[in-house]
C-alpha cells in the first residue's frame, strides 16, 4: 500500500498587489467607487466580501479532504483606522460597485452582549398546546454584526458574566449560541443555521483586547482578517473622470448547492498547514489564516457569478490574506510603540480612576455602573488594567 507524500511546508502568499491588477470587472468596480469616494479600496473589498457572503444560503458550507463534513462560511474583520474612518461609505460604495440579483443583505447591528447575539438571529415562539418552535428573525438566518470600536467590544466581555467574547469565536465557527437559564427562558441557535460577519472598527492603539496574550493563546485574535480602512494611496490617488457602471450578479448559482469543494491545491495547503502545527511551527495567531482565505475566496467566486472555487479564487483570496498579515504586523508595531503623551498621563489618569472606582465600591455602587460613570480615557485605562489582571472588579 503506497503512502502518500507529506507536504513540506505552507507555499508562500502572494502579493496584495495581484488583488488591484486583477482585471475583474467586481474588483475594478469596487476600486473605482474607492476612487470616487475617496476612500480605502481595501475597506470595499470588505464590505463587499461581507455583502457576498452574506447572501450565500446558510446552508452552503466549504468543504476540505481534512474537514469533510463542512465548515460555515462565517467571517470576521478588523478595519482599521481612526473612529470613523469610513465604514458607512465601504458599505455604500460596495453595494453601488456590486449588486446581487433580489440581494436582501442586512443591516449592521450592534449587540451589546453575547445572549444579545442570540436573540437577534431568532426567538423562541409558543403556541398553547405545542412545544416551543425556534423562529428565525430572518429567512436567510444572516446577521451582520458590527462594533465602531474595538473598545465598545472589549468593554462588554470585561463585564462580570459577560459571554461576549467567548460568543465571537463560537459565532466565527457557525458554533450553537444561545442557552435556556435555569428558569427555561432564553433562545438557542444551533450550530450551523445561521450565517454571520463580523466588522470591528480598530484604532492601532487600541488594538489590546484582539492582540493580548489572552487573546492570541485563546484564539481570538486569528479569528480575524486586518484590512486598512484608512489608506495613503486613497489620498493621493485622482478620482476617475469615467463612469464605471456596478456589476450585477446573479444568485440562481446557489441552487441546489450544499458544499463548496476545496481544489487540491487547497487541500495541499491545509495539510502542510496542519502538519506544521502538530510540529510547532505555526503562530497560533495564523492558525486561521487558511480557513479565512478560502472563505474569502468563495465570496470573490460569488461576486463572479460562480459557486465553485478557481485557482485564480483562491490566488486572489491570497493577496488579500498577505494584506491582511501586513496590517496586523503594523498595528502590533505601533501597539507596541511607546506614546509619550500617553504615558505622561497615564499615572494621573490610573490614580484618578482607582480613586473614583473606590469612592463608588464605597457607595454601594455596582461595579458595571461605576464603570459607566468614568471618562473616556479613564474607560480605556480599566480595560487596559483588567486585561493585565491589575484591576479587580466587586
Amino acid at each position: 500500500m503506497s503512502v502518500p507524500g507529506v507536504p513540506p511546508s505552507v507555499e508562500p502568499l502572494p502579493d496584495p498587489s495581484v488583488v488591484w491588477s486583477s482585471d475583474r470587472p467586481e474588483l475594478a468596480a469596487l476600486l473605482y467607487e474607492a476612487r470616487r469616494r475617496i476612500a480605502s479600496p481595501w475597506a470595499l473589498l470588505a464590505a463587499g466580501i461581507c455583502r457576498s457572503l452574506l447572501t450565500i444560503p446558510h446552508t452552503v458550507r466549504y468543504r476540505s479532504a481534512l474537514h469533510p463534513e463542512g465548515t460555515p462560511l462565517n467571517l470576521a474583520v478588523a478595519l482599521v483606522g481612526r473612529s470613523g474612518a469610513g465604514k458607512s461609505t465601504a458599505i455604500r460604495g460596495a453595494a453601488g460597485a456590486v449588486v446581487f440579483a433580489g440581494e436582501d443583505v442586512p443591516d449592521t447591528a450592534h449587540a451589546r452582549s453575547g445572549e444579545a447575539i442570540a436573540t437577534m438571529l431568532g426567538r423562541v415562539q409558543t403556541a398553547k398546546g405545542e412545544d416551543p418552535v425556534l423562529v428565525f428573525a430572518r429567512l436567510d438566518h444572516a446577521v451582520w454584526l458590527h462594533w465602531d470600536e474595538v473598545g465598545q467590544l472589549a468593554q462588554q466581555g470585561d463585564r462580570t458574566g459577560s459571554t461576549m467574547l467567548e460568543t465571537v469565536k463560537s459565532v466565527t465557527s457557525g458554533e450553537t449560541l444561545g442557552g435556556q437559564n435555569a428558569k427555561g427562558d432564553g433562545v438557542t441557535i444551533p450550530a450551523g443555521s445561521y450565517r454571520a460577519v463580523l466588522t470591528i472598527g480598530v484604532q492601532p492603539r487600541r488594538a489590546g483586547p484582539l492582540l493580548s496574550e489572552g487573546a492570541v493563546a485563546g484564539g481570538l485574535a486569528a479569528r480575524f482578517v486586518w484590512l486598512v480602512a484608512e489608506d495613503a494611496e486613497a489620498a493621493g490617488a485622482p478620482r476617475p473622470s469615467t463612469e464605471h457602471p456596478p456589476v450585477q450578479v446573479p444568485l440562481s448559482q446557489w441552487d441546489g448547492v450544499r458544499f463548496v469543494d476545496a481544489l487540491p491545491e487547497m487541500d495541499t495547503a491545509h495539510e502542510a498547514d496542519t502538519r506544521a502545527a502538530h510540529r510547532g511551527e505555526r503562530d497560533p495567531i495564523n492558525s486561521r489564516v487558511l480557513l479565512n482565505r478560502a472563505i474569502i475566496g468563495i465570496a470573490l467566486a460569488n461576486m463572479a457569478g460562480r459557486s465553485h472555487l478557481t485557482p485564480e479564487d483562491w490566488h486572489l483570496a491570497g493577496g488579500v490574506l498577505a494584506h491582511s498579515l501586513d496590517t496586523l504586523d503594523a498595528v502590533a508595531e505601533e501597539l507596541a510603540e511607546p506614546d509619550e503623551a500617553e504615558r505622561a498621563r497615564g499615572p494621573q489618569i490610573e490614580q484618578r480612576l482607582r480613586e473614583r472606582m473606590a469612592e463608588m465600591q464605597a457607595q454601594g455602587v455596582p461595579f458595571y455602573e461605576a464603570r459607566r460613570k468614568l471618562s473616556r480615557a479613564q474607560g480605556d485605562r480599566l480595560t487596559e488594567l483588567l486585561h493585565a489582571e491589575q484591576f479587580a472588579p466587586w
